[in-house]
């Protein structure tokens, strides 16, 4: 973004009155120039990225498999080491290879979509100048301001976009937590396990706190010493986006055996979780609806954090 600031400031060395073919030819060079620039930055990344994605997995799925290892032991099983484990380890590299692979397919057309729109303010702070409707300074800060808060990023199949950063993020949090999950699921298999109890916290959205904080079957519903236990992936949604471990979903699960563990959460706490007890403004909220008013105030903030690189790139007020 600040790149491209930068060379939309040139316009102010070029004479409006330039001929069509220098104008293009300068603003052939510049989009060259972006392009080349682009793909050195994910270039000079990228590697790093590819590090930082393996080292996650690998952490996140040792620290989760450690954590579930210490109730199996107290329910006197005997996990394998994971290391020694090759369906497991088979599931780490599939992981990793996957949240890899969505990770290049969101930069994939970075340079495209950012020369693209590079090209896009040129040509209108070219016009506006040349046209004599506006000054180099007013033409370039309205350039600028629309790259930063419109820069383009990702659209998904609903229509919903992000911004890079974001949704690369998204991505691999939640690949991070998908590979975690099917490690434990893997694990529960091998030792025999068949009920896992759900995590929960304050905050979660709507349809998530509905089955948050409960214990499910494996398999199938079941009832087992007349208490009913829901299907773990029909009641929770898991294996999809918008269920457990699916798309920023915060919820984990962990081993559980009946008559033997001891729930969590009770009806309660659960309860409590969902309340409106947040004071705000004269109004009562869930954590959930005071969450999203902040996460609207940060992404304010991160539109004015854009906007002043790349006036301060510019060179404008």
């Amino acid at each position: 973004l600040q790149d491209l600031a930068r060379r939309i400031k040139a316009l102010d060395e070029l004479d409006p009155m330039t001929p069509t073919a220098a104008w293009q030819a300068w603003r052939l060079e510049q989009t060259r120039l972006v392009r080349k620039d682009v793909t050195a930055t994910l270039a000079r990344y990228s590697d790093r990225s590819r590090d930082s994605i393996r080292q996650l997995l690998l952490d996140a799925g040792l620290e989760t498999l450690a954590a579930d290892d210490e109730i199996y032991r107290a329910a006197g099983l005997s996990p394998s080491p994971v290391q020694d484990s090759e369906p497991l380890n088979n599931l780490l590299n599939a992981g990793y290879q996957q949240t890899l692979g969505t990770w290049r397919n969101l930069t994939a057309t970075t340079a495209s979509t950012v020369t693209g729109a590079f090209e896009s303010r040129l040509d209108r702070a070219w016009l506006q100048v040349s046209s004599g409707a506006f000054d180099y300074n007013t033409a370039i800060k309205s350039a600028v301001d629309d790259l930063a808060d419109r820069m383009p990023g990702v659209t998904y199949p609903s229509g919903h976009t992000d911004t890079l950063e974001v949704a690369v993020r998204r991505a691999v949090l939640t690949g991070t937590n998908q590979t975690a999950a099917r490690l434990q699921l893997a694990r529960a298999g091998e030792l025999g396990c068949e009920f896992v109890e759900v995590t929960a916290h304050e905050g979660a959205r709507p349809e998530h706190a509905l089955w948050q904080g409960k214990v499910y079957h494996i398999g199938g519903a079941v009832e087992r010493d007349g208490i009913r236990y829901e299907d773990f992936e029909t009641a929770t949604g898991y294996g999809t986006g918008t269920g457990l471990c699916g798309w920023n979903c915060r919820h984990n699960f962990y081993p559980f055996f009946p008559g033997i563990s001891v729930p969590n959460y009770t009806a309660a706490r659960l309860e409590e979780l969902n309340a409106r007890e947040v004071d705000y403004g004269g109004k009562q909220y869930t954590r959930y609806e005071i969450r999203q008013m902040q996460r609207a105030l940060e992404r304010q903030v991160r539109k004015a954090k854009r906007r002043f690189l790349a006036e301060e790139a510019a060179g404008v007020d």
